[in-house]
């Protein structure tokens, strides 16, 4: 044995930038041995191990276990690194997806919070908003009005859109249908969430693209029943006709209410010039 080729425990840590600790594990574990032991119990290693170490390290770091890695290490194929670096590769893709919808959901959260403490309440205004795919969730129209009914509408809507194979994501919110917006009655007869995967389900819709009235509201829920009243009133005396539904777009209560009972919501409503409802066909909410 050449002490050119091959080095004590303490100098190849020191080589390997790591500790005579993790080299014991790695050895209690079967993962990377001394390439020879002395009589007098001492560890060498050979200086063409420092490679099986870096190696360890970046598997280490695509999440393979050290169980894992001594699986393939001890297989005797050639392939045996390959078919782990392709499992590693399918993990992390995996890993990948969950944190882009972290992300896209943590991006949704900000956009809302900033549009919420922004906002001008109360006041009527327009937006040009693009075409969106939702799916709708019935609800009973006096059950989601009571404060503490109104919780399991929620629960039960989500956990419905879960089980569509839809994330969990904001936005959320209300649909009050066009047969009572048009009339002026606040009646909220479904809870809707944003369509991500574009699942092809029987209560997938489509918010069409096009010009909208918006407004924002915060209060109790009563006061929200006068709020929409309100827009709707605003719209008729300025000639708008409204296309469809109402949608109220659930503004994160629960960070940007201040009472209990208090909450943030952002009604939008398509509107036309009077030719355009004429030939739209009504929308269902079933």
């Amino acid at each position: 044995m050449s002490s050119r080729t091959f080095l004590k425990i303490g100098d190849f840590a020191r080589v390997c930038h790591t500790t005579k600790e993790t080299l014991l594990h790695y050895d209690r574990k079967g993962v990377l041995k001394p390439g020879y032991v002395s009589d007098n119990g001492y560890r060498w290693y050979a200086l063409k191990q420092f490679f099986d170490f870096d190696l360890i390290l970046l598997l280490k770091e695509t999440g393979s276990t050290l169980e894992e890695i001594k699986r393939y290490r001890n297989a005797g194929r050639r392939d045996g690194y390959l078919e782990l670096f392709r499992e590693s590769i399918a993990v992390l893709e995996k890993e990948q997806e969950r944190i882009a919808g972290r992300l896209s959901m943590l991006n949704n959260l900000a956009a809302m919070g900033e549009e919420a403490l922004q906002a001008e309440y109360d006041k009527l205004f327009f937006e040009r908003r693009r075409a969106e795919d939702i799916l709708v969730y019935p609800v009973d129209s006096e059950k989601i009005t009571g404060r503490e009914s109104s919780v399991e509408c929620y629960s039960e809507c989500l956990m419905r859109s879960l089980m569509d194979g839809n994330a969990i994501d904001p936005p959320l919110g209300m649909i009050i249908p066009d047969t009572f917006a048009e009339e002026g009655t606040f009646r909220i007869c479904a809870l809707f969430t944003v369509n991500r995967n574009h699942a092809r389900l029987t209560n997938a819709r489509r918010m069409e693209e096009g010009e909208y009235a918006c407004f924002f509201h915060k209060g109790s829920i009563q006061s929200h029943g006068r709020a929409f009243r309100e827009m709707m009133n605003q719209l008729a005396e300025m000639g708008r006709k409204t296309c469809g539904h109402v949608y109220a777009y659930d503004q994160m209560n629960y960070a940007f209410a201040c009472e209990d009972d208090e909450y943030v919501a952002k009604y939008v409503v398509r509107v036309g010039d009077g030719k355009e409802e004429q030939n739209a066909g009504r929308e269902e909410v079933e």
